[in-house]
């Protein structure tokens, strides 16, 4: 399997946005009476997934402000 990209601040930022909308989407279908399709994530999984996106994008802001490394990124030179 290919190694992930670090993602920017925005992009984890934006990609929590998009979980989110889904989350409530989601859990509005619900409320309606719509059967969820099988292989989705629970409205409550996409809000704990959005969440974590958008705490890992601000940290990545700050850190990148004051010149750090971002939280996940691969150290160069190792395996």
């Amino acid at each position: 399997m290919a190694q992930s990209k670090k993602r920017s601040p925005a992009g984890l930022l934006s990609e929590a946005a998009k979980k989110s909308a889904k989350a409530v989407g989601d859990a509005a279908n619900m409320v309606v009476g719509k059967e969820p399709a099988a292989r989705a994530k629970s409205p409550s999984g996409n809000l704990s997934e959005a969440a974590k996106k958008a705490g890992r994008g601000v940290s990545d802001a700050t850190r990148r402000a004051v010149g750090m490394r971002p939280s996940r990124v691969k150290k160069s030179g190792t395996s």
